[in-house]
């Protein structure tokens, strides 16, 4: 069997694994997952633009000590406080998470899957913003230069790039569905 490695197979394998880990969680560690990725997301974010504004006030100041803060330094410094705030908040969150009627069976297995599939989406185009340098739910991502080469390899990236503002809502769109639902019951 001959694998060439894609941009379309880290793809799938990202989604595999991401799947599998949200059912060896469970769903419920899996509604924390997502609910921690949207606080990971605005603090890595704000973080980034509270160091943007005061490197660009005080740039005189860090070249005179020789530091240099350029935009690669601020991109990484936004995707270190995502993972590392998902890290912190995954260990030491203080969340808990629990549906009033807790369904079982097949549609807890379902409803895992589901979680985990936009967890996945989720991550994903979180990372590809990040790693691009651009704004959240930019339309100017698809001509980032950092994506440029990535984009052109794989038409799954360009997808997750193409509706990426669908990767955001999803999650959020399912959490209230299934709390709709859930609350229904009782």
């Amino acid at each position: 069997m001959n694998v060439t490695l894609s941009w379309d197979l880290v793809v799938i394998v990202f989604f595999g694994v991401i799947m599998s880990y949200s059912f060896i969680i469970g769903k419920h560690e899996s509604v924390k997952i997502i609910v921690f990725t949207y606080i990971a997301i605005v603090a890595g974010l704000a973080t980034g633009n509270v160091l943007t504004r005061l490197s660009a006030n005080s740039q005189p100041l860090l070249s005179s000590f020789g530091l240099v803060l350029n935009i690669t330094v601020l991109d990484s410094t936004k995707l270190l406080i995502f993972i590392g705030t998902i890290i912190l908040l995954a260990i030491r969150g203080g969340f808990d998470v629990a549906y009033g009627n807790d369904d079982s069976g097949i549609t807890n297995t379902i409803l895992t899957g589901l979680f985990g599939f936009v967890t996945a989406g989720l991550l994903l185009t979180t990372l590809l913003t990040f790693v691009a340098g651009g704004q959240l739910l930019s339309p100017a991502l698809s001509t980032a230069p950092n994506l440029a080469p990535i984009l052109a390899q794989s038409q799954l990236m360009q997808a997750m790039v193409l509706y990426q503002d669908l990767w955001f809502v999803l999650p959020a769109a399912l959490l209230v569905t299934v709390g709709i639902v859930s609350g229904s019951k009782e």
